[in-house]
């Protein structure tokens, strides 16, 4: 594909203890698996690693199925002079987006448009040394990651489309909600103060409800596009052809 990967290893859920696992539950107004802090605490190890790097990056979760038009994708975006709060999201997810009418930019093959809701997924995105600095000073306290990221006030975030990144239990197309629910909610931690997650879940719906305010005065709900024929049945024959 012509681009410089590096893996890193990620933290490890069984590497957390009930304390860490209780103190992190006490700052999110959802239930929380330790799945969730260790992918939580792996982005922001990431994020530390952008910001060494000084440079734009792609972050790629495990499970992300790479299109054949993804490395076009990635040069468009890398030929752009963007200003440092500009995210962009290449993952396709089942759920709809509120995104803007028409797109801010295109390259003939795809297009980024401003997205004003998405509440699922950082399986792929592009972000900055300074976007990922203003991501960890805002991250200080655990929060459920994919929901959280990309609701911030500062933050410029762009959907490309036709997505160029799934991950692997959507390539088929046959997921259907019963994947977005939390099948361990037995081994979940709850917040122990009952004051503190009101207030969390009022400041978490204040940020909806702006977001929700900028879709209807400039956007629209909306599947996200894909071309699923881009993708090859088998990824590991994708990987090893690119």
């Amino acid at each position: 594909m012509g681009l410089d990967f590096e893996f890193l290893d990620a933290f490890e859920a069984r590497d957390l203890s009930m304390e860490e696992c209780q103190a992190a539950a006490n700052t999110w107004p959802s239930p929380t698996l330790r799945e969730d802090i260790a992918c939580f605490t792996s982005h922001r190890i990431a994020w530390q690693i952008v910001i060494e790097r000084n440079e734009r990056t792609l972050i790629l979760e495990d499970d992300a199925v790479l299109s054949s038009s993804f490395s076009d994708a990635i040069r468009s975006i890398k030929a752009r002079s963007d200003d440092w709060d500009c995210v962009y999201d290449l993952e396709f997810a089942p759920r709809p987006h509120i995104l803007a009418r028409s797109p801010s930019w295109s390259d003939g093959i795809h297009r980024a448009t401003r997205i004003f809701q998405n509440r699922v997924g950082n399986a792929a995105y592009v972000i900055g040394p300074r976007a990922a600095a203003k991501m960890l000073e805002d991250t200080k306290n655990y929060a459920l990651v994919d929901a959280y990221f990309w609701h911030r006030s500062w933050l410029k975030a762009y959907q490309i489309e036709p997505t160029p990144v799934v991950q692997m239990q959507f390539l088929d197309g046959s997921a259907n909600r019963s994947v977005f629910l939390r099948k361990s909610i037995d081994r979940a931690f709850l917040p122990q103060s009952r004051l503190r997650k009101n207030v969390m879940r009022l400041y978490l719906e204040s940020i909806k409800a702006r977001n929700l305010v900028r879709g209807w005065l400039g956007g629209e709900k909306r599947p996200l596009q894909i071309d699923r024929s881009s993708f090859a049945p088998d990824p590991d024959l994708a990987l090893t052809s690119g």
